[in-house]
């Protein structure tokens, strides 16, 4: 009875585990069996399958009792070699199909190590399943919990109290999920053709060349160390150990990089020399040509992607990564374990990894010791004076002392390798410089912490990896951690792209008084900023794109004088919100990226607030479902055509009488100027007529100071000549004025276009700068006709997903004279473009 109970009690997971033990042991006694094939079968691959014999998952036999028993009672109880059949069919064993029982068992062995790396995955699983039985069981308490109280007419005061301990438990459930659904740090030809390296990953790497001898007294290393020496200046060789950091095959995206190394003062010129030679350059300037030397030396490779004209990504040699390891911790530049892993110590160099570590596997040993200890302590039933004894002994065998509960916490987050370094390390928070989260899924920092980090130039909290990576989801608990920001006056560069669970950001942020870049994309939580942005006078970059939640951008950001780039830019129907023409107020700023959220956004109107700009090379204009307007009735010949808010129709409407007093009044102005002007002819040509002095009235008119009539007739041609060109310029040279800021603009984006009219400015007379034009989505059916029958300058157009713009090739080369490359996707009206598979066309090279 008891055992028909168990087996109603035994897990799916058990049963798949003893299905595979069952079929382990089949296979067992023939794997045995199994001698090395001949040379000719051409496997290499005897040295990586010994490999699955890992010390950490232990061999196969000695994870599975069951499957030893039976290698005994089928090998003669493991007295002497086990028998083999092969000689009866010969000395090779061959049979008629020429394929010998050798091979069968050799490849028999190999499949037997297929089936162990399934029950060794299994049993991984199995034991993740009972890990969380548990923490499950305590979510379900909470939750039942908060059912019940929220059932009460009268909501009890506990409740905001549950719902804190939910989400903490919630958190604790999270970490313990796997980053893979298979088993690692296993190899075998199953799992090899599936392991792929990711950002994060840790299968599917080469084995650890940091510190081995062999490999540092080898040709390839005096190679690259070469390469390394002769890089001209500290700068270069100190942007390029940050490549050191980042596990093997990593993608590292340009932007990234281009952050760091402002926040590290790294693409700053250095001396006199370099100042004056770098004066007139910008920081992508710099960092475009530091990128350029590495590539040309063969230290990093660039990521193309068949969409990119110019490169964007870069990855490292995995050889390359190891010399740059050992060069790094020579050079102090971050510390590193025995495997070439970087470290949180700072004692040396003062910058720090945030590194993700597994319950179990990834926590230092001697923390793992100490809380085992607690957890003893916590179980034993002694005596209090033999528990004491007990415990000093203990410690000072493993020489640990008491941990407060701050410590605890700071070695849970950071992992330092021993004690030491956590005592040190909560002491000298001061001298810390950066601070770079590598892999921690869960990076909140208590603020008394953040608050001691006085001299931080770089905190990089949030996403590095490139988006075509394995995801990696960052959550902190609270935003409490925030307000330690106030103190940290040195700070250069702060992001916390992609964490979740950021509402809003607190005001403390106003005193980074240094603050250059402030990267906020991706937050999807983030619903407010704080009116006191615009105290950030020193900011350069900030980005706010896909914040979807994001209410509005306050005023205060008209404020930040030296911003440069603003990616993110809602418009919103609210008066907190900062406008376009606020915005046209910052002098500096080169690009735009706007998110439109209301219907009552006219992108003709825009035009007002655009020509402001000053230097605004490129905009990005996106219309998001919240700025889609209502099904619009047709005008101008059935051509759809931009809706004018109500704010503009009303202003039009009330200051119509006034637009016609003026023009009215031009009108009068011109007419008067005229009239002048014929006036002034009539008297030279009546002057001339009646002109009856002599030539030695003249002179005496000369020699008494007077004027001559040829003299008063130049005169008066002069006035003429101004008239006439006061009366036919029309106002051209305020008319490009106006202009100056569209103008500016070498390249336009926009995305989801609601209309199939294009704006009223999109025009070659009016952009006469634009060289890369990109439409993707959106209503838009045609491109204007310029008035005054000019040509695009365009060299990059893409057209994506537009199904009602019509144009054939033919007409696209007229109008585009000067087009090299062309992207049409699902486009479909647009015809006769030779592209090819991708809708890709290239110009040539000359």
């Amino acid at each position: 009875m008891s055992t028909d109970q168990d087996k109603t009690t035994v897990s799916p997971i058990q049963q798949i585990i003893d299905r595979i033990s069952h079929l382990c042991n089949l296979t067992a006694e023939y794997a045995s069996k199994a001698d090395t094939p001949p040379q000719t079968t051409g496997d290499t691959n005897s040295a990586a399958d010994d490999q699955t014999e890992n010390p950490q998952d232990g061999s196969a036999s000695a994870s599975r009792g069951s499957s030893g028993e039976a290698n005994k009672q089928d090998g003669d109880d493991g007295k002497g070699p086990p028998k083999t059949e092969s000689g009866k069919k010969g000395k090779d064993g061959s049979s008629d199909g020429g394929f010998s029982k050798t091979d069968a068992l050799h490849e028999l062995g190999k499949l037997y190590k297929e089936l162990d790396y399934m029950y060794r995955s299994f049993e991984k699983l199995d034991k993740f399943q009972k890990d969380l039985s548990d923490p499950l069981k305590t979510l379900e308490a909470n939750v039942n919990d908060i059912v019940a109280d929220l059932k009460k007419e009268d909501l009890p005061k506990q409740v905001q109290h549950n719902l804190r301990v939910l989400r903490n438990n919630i958190i604790r459930v999270k970490i313990l999920l796997p980053s893979q659904h298979q088993a690692t740090g296993l190899s075998s030809e199953g799992n090899r053709g599936l392991q792929a390296t990711v950002a994060t990953g840790v299968t599917g790497d080469l084995p650890h060349l940091f510190g081995e001898k062999l490999f540092e007294e080898s040709y390839y290393f005096e190679e690259i160390k070469e390469k390394y020496e002769s890089l001209k200046d500290d700068r270069l060789k100190l942007c390029l150990l940050c490549f050191a950091i980042f596990p093997e095959n990593a993608v590292i995206k340009k932007r990234f990089l281009r952050f760091w190394w402002v926040g590290e003062k790294l693409v700053e010129p250095q001396g006199q020399e370099e100042e004056e030679e770098d004066k007139n350059k910008d920081e992508n300037c710099i960092v475009n040509e530091t990128l350029k030397t590495y590539e040309e030396k063969g230290l990093i490779q660039p990521v193309l992607k068949k969409n990119r004209l110019e490169t964007r990504s870069y990855k490292i040699d995995p050889i390359v990564r190891s010399c740059l390891i050992k060069f790094a911790k020579e050079a102090r530049f971050f510390d590193y374990d025995t495997e070439g892993k970087p470290t949180m110590d700072f004692s040396t160099c003062y910058k720090a990894c945030m590194v993700r570590s597994d319950a179990e596997k990834g926590r230092a040993p001697w923390f793992s010791k100490y809380l085992k200890g607690n957890d003893k302590d916590k179980k034993s039933e002694k005596p209090k004076e033999q528990q004491q004894g007990q415990g000093k002994t203990e410690k000072q065998q493993h020489g640990q002392g008491k941990l407060t509960a701050d410590l605890v916490k700071l070695q849970m987050l950071f992992n330092f390798p021993n004690q030491k370094t956590l005592e040190t390390a909560s002491q000298e928070f001061d001298k810390l410089q950066t601070l770079f989260n590598l892999s921690k899924q869960f990076p909140g920092l208590p603020k008394e912490w953040l608050s001691k980090m006085s001299n931080l130039k770089v905190l990089y909290m949030g996403k590095w990896e490139s988006t075509a990576g394995q995801p990696r989801h960052i959550e902190v608990e609270d935003i409490d951690f925030l307000k330690g920001l106030k103190k940290l006056k040195n700070l250069r560069l702060l992001s916390l792209q992609g964490v979740s669970g950021i509402p809003s950001i607190p005001g403390t942020l106003g005193k980074l008084e240094n603050l250059k870049i402030l990267d906020l994309r991706a937050c999807h939580n983030l619903e407010r900023l704080p009116d006191k942005m615009g105290s950030l006078k020193a900011l350069t970059y900030l980005d706010l794109s896909e914040c979807y939640l994001l209410e509005y951008v306050p005023r205060k950001l008209s404020e930040l004088k030296e911003l440069q780039v603003l990616k993110g830019f809602v418009i919103v129907d609210t008066k907190k919100s900062c406008t376009l023409d606020d915005l046209s107020k910052l002098e500096k700023l080169r690009k735009l990226s706007i998110n439109v959220n209301t219907t009552k956004f006219d992108i003709n109107a825009a035009k007002d607030s655009l020509v402001k700009f000053k230097k605004l090379g490129k905009l990005r204009i996106v219309w998001g479902s919240r700025g889609m307007p209502k099904e619009n009735p047709t005008q101008n010949g059935g051509k759809e055509q931009p809706l004018k808010s109500k704010k503009h129709q009303a202003s039009s409407a009330t200051k119509e009488p006034e637009n016609k007093n003026q023009a009215s009044s031009a009108t009068e102005k011109k007419n008067k100027a005229r009239d002048d002007l014929i006036r002034v002819v009539k008297k030279v040509i009546q002057e001339n007529k009646a002109n009856s002095k002599t030539t030695n009235e003249e002179d005496i008119e000369k020699q008494n100071g007077g004027v001559s009539d040829q003299d008063q007739r130049s005169d008066v041609l002069n006035k003429v000549s101004m008239l006439w060109k006061a009366v036919t310029s029309g106002g051209e040279g305020k008319k490009r004025r106006e202009l100056k800021g569209l103008e500016n603009l070498v390249k336009l984006d926009l995305q989801c276009f609601p209309y199939s009219a294009p704006p009223e400015w999109l025009v070659p007379s009016k952009m006469l700068n634009l060289n890369n034009l990109s439409i993707r989505g959106g209503k838009l059916s045609y491109l204007e006709q310029d008035p005054e029958d000019k040509k695009w300058k365009v060299d990059t157009l893409r057209l994506k997903f537009l199904v009602g713009f019509k144009m054939n090739w033919k007409e696209m080369q007229v109008r585009f004279p000067r087009l090299k490359y062309l992207e049409n996707v699902r486009s479909p009206r647009i015809t006769l473009c030779p592209c090819d598979e991708n809708g890709i066309w290239q110009a040539p090279s000359t």
